[in-house]
């Protein structure tokens, strides 16, 4: 690839990620009071019911030194609780339960999002909003190549 359209890459990519107002640190880009990685973890925990901090730092890409203390915010916010696997031996696993205030945030995350990345969209031409999809996922695809 030509360094040019990698730098203009690294410009369009940089300015999406400013716009969009994923560097803040006490709000999401949708605006729900919490940080970025506070809102995908609940949503995640949401989704998919119960997970170990092993699995929730697999499913975000974070570090288990980072999961430990995201999970321990979210235990002191009420959002979240740990309790044993009923399903495992090791009673040293813990899973990572929402609970009915975690369940609450995180729904309003979820509605936040939705609108957010709705109101994108209708600043899209309407034809080209697969084009810009496509893009993303493409994007979304070779980051998970080279990680």
């Amino acid at each position: 690839m030509s360094r040019t359209l990698s730098d203009a890459l690294g410009r369009e990519f940089v300015g999406l990620i400013h716009a969009f107002g994923v560097l803040r640190t006490d709000a999401t880009p949708c605006g729900q009071p919490m940080s970025v990685s506070t809102a995908h973890a609940i949503c995640e925990l949401a989704a998919h019911g119960p997970l170990s901090q092993t699995e929730l730092a697999d499913r975000l890409g974070l570090e288990s030194s980072s999961i430990s203390r995201l999970v321990d915010q979210l235990t002191r916010k009420n959002w979240a609780i740990r309790a044993p696997d009923p399903d495992r031996n090791d009673k040293r696993i813990r899973l990572v339960h929402l609970t009915e205030p975690g369940r609450q945030a995180a729904e309003l995350v979820s509605a936040a999002r939705a609108e957010r990345f709705g109101q994108l969209l209708d600043a899209i031409e309407e034809s080209k909003r697969p084009q810009v999809l496509e893009a993303l996922y493409l994007l979304k695809d070779a980051a998970n190549a080279i990680h």
